[in-house]
């Protein structure tokens, strides 16, 4: 155990301000290694990398973004924001450093293992820590006033123990059922909708009412609206269900949740904008406020739109859907609404030196959402691709970084309110701890560089993203299940119909899959043909349902890449142009096609 006499002079002072000071500065590092990695995973559609497992990084990524980033921020924003008296929040500091070596031991396990024993053991310490941090702040807003803010607080905080409970069903559920079964995707799901919709947007929204309850503003918000808002975050968890069991009646719940949760965003917003508050913010604590509630609008109506089941399928079968939605919450409502705060109350000034650094982080966001969201709607409408997409969206996400870094430029110089300090003991402390903080950095950042040069030992064999041969593929009928049971190949390739199938495959397919042996979110196409029979890339491409349930081969490669393949209702016929496509790749790629067919 560490002594409190040799921790204290370093993370405390007698305000706490150099506490808020720490924890900020360590909030905002996990926010940038989380962007070098997201950065890194886009690199895959830009260049080749050898020796490169995109689903460790993946992982990596995921876990810094949601558990450090937002994380700590949101959490921070209640420990400073509720806790009045200045010894209480030394209570805390325990938790604090036990979450920031949990998030360490992720970034230093994550990318070499993905989910194994270090990793998961880090990943549990940190759901534990996070009851710490629940059990202290509920008791704080239990004996607070309670006003609509509090119980928002309160009510995000529940969200975030609930979610959790999709963690502790993984083991479980995959020890017994196995990883492929659909209760174990719908346990991921669990976690990821009630931390976002509940925990991040729930969080967000009440500290920004807890700001202006402090500035003397009354909120008009009744008990029973936040007990309308708690069931439609729990109903629209129907959207998950329905991706498993798309049977009518979780469409119809999900429908009716939408408009539920439409009706308490316009209550809370409502509420917010009636006294038009946000005048109360000046310069980019105003601005990001209202980057903020606009994404949370721009999310309300978004999900107002899934009343639709055509549109409830597309929302989950379109990746790039899938990731804006995700950054609209964690980048536009989290990362802009408790920023915005922090600048407010004086927690960091938004001075010249990090004046460049919100206006490349808003850029960067605005950016890369308008792409996803456009290149989305493109596929959706069957319009193919933007021209360079992946460039541009991988240029645009440069920002990201390049942003983070000024911003820790200028945390690092100490560019915080009510931070001066004229002790030299103290002076010296500070010192010492931003040495400290700039180590542990440049280690981590030394993670990403030893990533692209010896991640998998060198060989390429244990971080191959290729499919791999499956133990049980004996078992299973090298045709696959479906209505395609012959295929005729002819002699040679037909290049119109690999064309055709090109379209296609650009349009659908490049999102999740490269043209090389290398796994994106899928694996590689280099080589299918010449591993599975024609028919069986026919059936798996227009049975995808039927054959990630009862295919053996499928099942395996479900495993081993942890996302479903969506199906995307595409015929025999342009499957057939699909494969003759795959044909040609083949055979300008690995010098060979059709071996499965001899």
């Amino acid at each position: 155990m560490i002594p409190n006499n040799s921790i204290s002079p370093i993370l405390f002072d007698s305000s706490g301000t150099r506490f808020r000071q720490n924890w900020i500065r360590w909030a905002f590092g996990f926010f940038f290694l989380s962007v070098c990695l997201g950065l890194v995973m886009r690199s895959f559609h830009v260049v080749e990398i050898p020796y490169f497992e995109y689903r460790n990084i993946l992982h990596t990524h995921s876990h810094l973004a949601l558990l450090g980033w937002g994380y700590l921020m949101l959490i921070g924003g209640m420990v400073f924001g509720l806790v009045k008296e200045k010894d209480r929040v030394k209570d805390y500091k325990f938790l604090f450093l036990g979450t920031v070596i949990a998030l360490l031991g992720m970034l230093f396990s994550f990318p070499f293992q993905g989910y194994g024993a270090v990793s998961i053991s880090f990943s549990t310490l940190h759901v534990l820590l996070s009851y710490g941090f629940a059990y202290k702040l509920l008791r704080v807003i239990k004996s607070a006033k309670k006003t609509p803010a509090t119980r928002l607080l309160r009510l995000s905080i529940w969200f975030m123990v609930i979610s959790t409970f999709g963690l502790w069903a993984l083991g479980p559920i995959s020890s017994s059922l196995g990883r492929m079964h659909e209760l174990y995707f719908m346990a991921i799901q669990w976690f990821l909708h009630f931390h976002l919709n509940g925990w991040f947007v729930l969080g967000v929204l009440g500290l920004i009412l807890l700001h202006f309850e402090e500035k003397g503003f009354k909120i008009h918000w009744q008990a029973y609206q936040e007990w309308v808002l708690a069931i439609s975050v729990a109903l629209t968890f129907m959207l998950a269900v329905t991706w498993a069991a798309p049977q009518p009646i979780f469409f119809q719940i999900n429908g009716l949740a939408v408009i539920i949760q439409l009706v308490a965003y316009f209550w809370i917003l409502k509420s917010v904008f009636r006294l038009d508050q946000t005048d109360q913010l000046l310069g980019f604590a105003r601005l990001l406020l209202l980057l903020a509630l606009a994404s949370l609008v721009a999310k309300a109506i978004l999900q107002g739109l899934l009343v639709f089941p055509s549109i409830a399928v597309i929302s989950y079968s379109i990746r790039m859907y899938v990731i804006g939605f995700l950054h609209l919450v964690l980048l536009g409502a989290m990362t802009m609404g408790v920023c915005a705060l922090v600048i407010a109350k004086g927690w960091i000034n938004a001075h010249s030196g990090t004046k460049l650094g919100w206006i490349l982080l808003i850029s960067a966001f605005v950016l890369t959402q308008l792409l996803l969201f456009v290149q989305g709607t493109l596929i959706w409408l069957k319009m193919g691709f933007l021209p360079e997409y992946n460039l541009w969206l991988f240029l645009a996400s440069c920002l990201f970084p390049l942003s983070i870094a000024f911003l820790l430029a200028g945390l690092r110089s100490n560019e915080f309110s009510n931070q001066s300090i004229s002790n030299p003991k103290v002076q010296l402390q500070e010192r010492i701890k931003r040495e400290t903080m700039k180590k542990t950095l440049i280690m981590s950042m030394g993670i990403l560089g030893i990533l692209l040069t010896s991640c998998g030992g060198g060989s390429g064999e244990s971080t191959s993203t290729t499919e791999s041969t499956p133990k049980n593929e004996v078992q299973a009928d090298p045709k696959g299940i479906g209505e395609v049971t012959s295929v005729d190949l002819g002699t040679g390739i037909d290049a119109s119909l690999a064309e055709t199938g090109k379209a296609i495959v650009d349009m659908k397919c490049t999102a999740c899959h490269q043209l090389n042996d290398k796994r994106l979110v899928g694996p590689g196409f280099q080589g299918v043909t010449n591993r599975r029979k024609p028919e069986w890339v026919m059936n798996m491409i227009t049975n995808v349902d039927i054959m990630l349930d009862q295919d053996p081969i499928a099942q395996q490669l479900l495993e081993e890449c942890l996302t479903r393949m969506p199906n995307q209702n595409i015929s025999v016929q342009d499957a057939r142009g699909i494969l003759e496509f795959l044909r040609k790749n083949d055979e300008e790629k690995a010098g060979e096609r059709d071996a499965a067919t001899k």
